[in-house]
């Protein structure tokens, strides 16, 4: 979520983010294979990341940003769509009678998309350039609300279903309760930091120029990628992926049907869709149509959910989103 100053810079970066993805799943995998790390680390390993990475480019990244008040459509039509997708991925998992350690994977995987700089941010800057870029990073201000606010309770929540605990006083108090657990949770610094990052930015303060020069946030990105898709890595067992495929397929049909027919209403409801300048209405059904996010595996560690599925759901949705919807998406721009 940078915002690049010249095309070679984010070239460049592009294309170190996608390497180290790449090295981070496949050195995590060969490293577990190999006894040298535990799959049962990756939880504290991913928890480190948030604190320590994710917190800070979360603050400085919306402390940069340069806020505009006529595209306030972006980031909320963001937060709207990916709670309903959420909801309806939720909705299906019940209809499907599925355990709760599947259904919060299931419905929170559908409505949390990869939309930031290692891939939607990437994308949506090749097809329109550096106001496609800072278009994504308007989209994902509300990012840390939309993930500790939302989903993370109801992890928490659908986790002490799965183990054994009953909601007393129903849904909403559990919910309540469990978003409060996250409020004072360790790994919700983000959304702190991302709310002081806002208040900083609105307030006009100057953020610290040696962050750019000293390129401070895309070390923090390189030392998170390394470190939460290593812990994927570390998680992945191959032989059991062949068990989730159907699961995995339908929660990929809900990201990549549902929520673009979604972000087309929304957004046609906001008047995003007739506007003069259509390139916010594009980015917004581009980044709804992401594949699944990193952050919905992080949850699967973290409270215990079925981590085989979420893998699966990740890595499927990525071969289709990298096979089918990428290659759709520039041939249409091509034509456009």
């Amino acid at each position: 979520m940078i915002l690049a100053t010249q095309n070679g810079s984010a070239d460049f970066r592009f294309v170190l983010f996608t390497a180290c993805i790449l090295a981070a799943v496949a050195g995590g995998y060969v490293l577990r294979r190999l006894g040298v790390v535990k799959p049962e680390w990756a939880g504290r390993i991913m928890s480190g990341a948030i604190v320590g990475c994710d917190a800070p480019i979360a603050g400085l990244a919306i402390w940069f940003l340069q806020v505009r008040r006529d595209v306030w459509m972006v980031p909320a039509s963001g937060t709207i769509v990916g709670v309903l997708t959420c909801l309806v991925g939720l909705a299906a998992a019940r209809w499907r009678r599925m355990p709760p350690a599947d259904a919060a994977v299931f419905g929170l995987q559908a409505g949390m998309g990869n939309v930031g700089y290692t891939l939607g941010g990437a994308i949506a800057f090749v097809l329109w350039g550096i106001q496609g870029l800072a278009l994504e990073q308007v989209f994902c201000m509300t990012w840390p609300f939309f993930a500790f606010l939302f989903c993370f309770p109801l992890g928490r929540y659908y986790a002490a279903r799965a183990g054994g605990a009953r909601a007393s006083g129903g849904f909403v108090a559990y919910a309540l309760k469990a978003l409060g657990r996250s409020l004072t949770d360790l790994k919700s610094l983000p959304l702190y930091t991302a709310t002081a990052g806002l208040v900083l930015n609105l307030a006009g303060a100057a953020p610290p120029e040696r962050v750019r020069e000293w390129h401070l946030i895309d070390a923090l990105m390189v030392v998170g990628i390394f470190l939460q898709f290593g812990g994927v890595g570390m998680t992945v067992r191959a032989g059991r992926m062949v068990l989730y495929w159907k699961k995995a397929l339908g929660s990929a049909a809900i990201k990549f049907l549902v929520s673009p027919a979604l972000m087309l209403a929304v957004t046609a409801a906001m008047g995003m869709a007739c506007a003069a300048d259509l390139r916010p209405f594009y980015v917004c059904l581009l980044l709804a149509a992401m594949p699944t996010a990193l952050y919905s595996v992080l949850m699967a560690n973290l409270f215990g959910l079925n981590r085989d599925l979420a893998n699966t759901t990740f890595i499927l949705t990525h071969a289709i989103c990298l096979a089918v919807a990428i290659p759709a998406l520039c041939f249409w721009h091509a034509g456009a």
